[in-house]
């Protein structure tokens, strides 16, 4: 039986690396990614750049998700707050609110590679401090500077073999 990803509800964030004794929270999942993304971008960038990222920073943590990556290695959490090994989630950081309105409107949907099933690992960094073989989060300003849509920017940068998938 093929598993299909599902976009869940509530999110389990471990607030510290991996091995750090650290609380773990449960929190609403489009709390959890409105939260990383107003951690991690500017809220004055263009909107089609903001929608490329927080693709990517839903695709990154359902694919956290689908593949039990920490579960499977005995964790009891889905993903950490530290971004050397996943995303920047501040607790108790206030958002923005176009952020809070783009994660509304596109929380149920990632990114997929042609032929795959499960959300893509959409590795990125900012671009400026480090480089990644990723999305780079100020080249997708440029990009959207450029008139490129938010398909259009995470295709630069992941591959013409990517689309947005609704999640079923």
């Amino acid at each position: 039986m093929i598993r299909y990803p599902i976009v869940p509800n509530n999110i389990t964030v471990h607030l510290g690396n991996p091995d750090q004794a650290a609380r773990n929270i449960t929190i609403p999942f489009t709390e959890y990614i409105a939260n990383v993304a107003s951690s991690e971008l500017y809220p004055t960038w263009p909107k089609e750049a903001l929608i490329a990222n927080i693709y990517a920073i839903i695709s990154f943590a359902l694919n956290r998700i689908y593949n039990e990556w920490y579960r499977s290695k005995g964790y009891n959490f889905d993903i950490t707050s530290t971004p050397s090994f996943d995303q920047t989630y501040i607790e108790n950081r206030s958002t923005y609110s176009n952020i809070d309105n783009i994660v509304q409107e596109i929380f149920n949907k990632h990114v997929v590679k042609e032929g795959q099933i499960q959300p893509y690992f959409t590795k990125y960094c900012d671009g400026r401090n480090t480089t990644c073989d990723g999305l780079s989060q100020w080249g997708s300003v440029e990009l959207a500077n450029k008139g490129k849509t938010p398909l259009q920017i995470l295709q630069n940068y992941y591959g013409n073999d990517i689309s947005i998938k609704y999640d079923a």
